[in-house]
């Protein structure tokens, strides 16, 4: 049960209502222009009584590591 900071309604968290809310920290055409990567990403629904976003959890991201082996430098 999720419960909104605003008006008190108590709801479930329904996976066709779920989407993704990501803060890198700015605001206004920075965000739209701006190239970095997300700061958090939170999972996050709206409420169904007021319609204010309420976060759930913050999102982990995968690890991804983009360090290559190349073979020549093992045989040095």
């Amino acid at each position: 049960m999720l419960e909104c900071k605003i008006c008190g309604t108590k709801f479930n968290a329904v996976i066709e209502r779920h989407y993704l809310a990501r803060d890198n920290g700015k605001t206004g055409l920075a965000v739209a222009f701006g190239s970095t990567a997300e700061e958090c990403l939170y999972d996050a629904f709206d409420c169904p009584m007021c319609g204010c976003q309420v976060i759930a959890k913050e999102r982990k991201r995968d690890y991804i590591s983009f360090v290559k082996e190349d073979e020549d430098d093992e045989q040095i």
